[in-house]
């Protein structure tokens, strides 16, 4: 089970048998819950990473820190790992529910590889930035949507961006297609369709799903947020950007059908992969470096993104 099971299961289990008794006090208490987790460490993430066989040789690359202000200059903690070699090429990776940037690290070499300059970031409530609510997607994707507008001004307007997300990163990284679509591609792991739909099948599963109503309204009430306009569907009924999903077909948290959902919702070319065996947010670890690296770069050929010969594009943003 990974960490982002476990912290998100382990909530939902305390609360249970509470909820069945207060009612109205534990929708609150659930919504809060879900709002403001108990997040990793910089350093537990690290060391979950590494203990996977998951950080590769990321203590020794060149790490560009900076801050880029959000949503309501909400401030993001972010990181930049540059292409082996110079190059235009850039991609945004936004981590998990719990986790923070560090728990990108794992995707780092199948973009390096490809000549991608790498940024990673704390998403809101996690990390290094100020605790806050989290909504998994409807305020992150307006902070993400500031760090892809501070991308083309601080590394130029040249740039070929992409993104990456895994998990609530992956709802993140489509939902922001609703606002931006000068991207070049998105690949989104194991994410969920629509975040109210998720928490109906895990509210189900504790057999609490009659609170869920109760639940929404106190995150409206105390968190600011309803969660079902936390919609990546949506977004991506809206966007021709191309977009490839992975999935873990042994995903026991987000079930693999928010996945087909997604690639059914699908305007513009759309690839789906299934991980067999693979359980959430572990296709990576499950098939490796080289098999996933392989996934990313077929996708990439597939919509015509050069990626066999990687060239010098300093010249071109310098130019832009």
């Amino acid at each position: 089970m990974s960490s982002i099971e476990k912290n998100l299961l382990k909530a939902f289990c305390c609360l249970t048998g509470f909820l069945g008794l207060a009612g109205g006090a534990g929708a609150v208490a659930l919504a809060r819950q879900t709002a403001f987790p108990r997040t990793l460490s910089l350093e537990e993430e690290e060391a979950y990473e590494k203990e996977h066989g998951l950080w590769g040789d990321f203590s020794s690359l060149e790490q560009i820190a900076y801050t880029v202000k959000g949503l309501n200059a909400y401030l993001l903690h972010c990181e930049m790992i540059p292409a082996e070699e110079p190059s235009c090429r850039y991609v945004i990776l936004t981590h998990g529910y719990t986790s923070n940037r560090l728990g990108s690290v794992k995707y780092l070499s199948v973009y390096r590889s490809l000549g991608f300059n790498c940024i990673i970031y704390d998403v809101r409530g996690h990390g290094e930035n100020e605790r806050t609510a989290v909504s998994l997607g409807q305020f992150e994707a307006e902070d993400l949507r500031c760090l892809i507008e501070d991308s083309y001004v601080r590394w130029g307007e040249g740039i070929e961006l992409g993104l990456h997300g895994e998990s609530m990163g992956s709802s993140i990284s489509l939902s922001v297609l609703r606002s931006v679509s000068r991207l070049r591609f998105v690949v989104a792991d194991c994410g969920f369709s629509n975040f109210y739909e998720l928490m109906k099948e895990l509210f189900a599963a504790r057999r609490i799903r009659f609170l869920l109503p109760a639940v929404n309204r106190a995150m409206k009430l105390y968190c600011g947020y309803d969660m079902r306009k936390t919609d990546p569907a949506g977004a991506l009924a809206q966007s021709s950007v191309p977009v490839c999903l992975i999935h873990g077909s042994a995903d026991g948290f987000i079930n693999p059908e928010h996945s087909r959902i997604l690639s059914r919702k699908a305007k513009g070319y759309c690839e789906l992969h299934m991980v067999e065996g693979a359980r959430h947010a572990q296709s990576r670890e499950k098939i490796g470096e080289e098999a996933y690296g392989a996934i990313v770069r077929d996708f990439l050929r597939n919509i015509a993104f050069p990626v066999d010969s990687p060239q010098n594009e300093a010249e071109r943003k310098s130019e832009a």
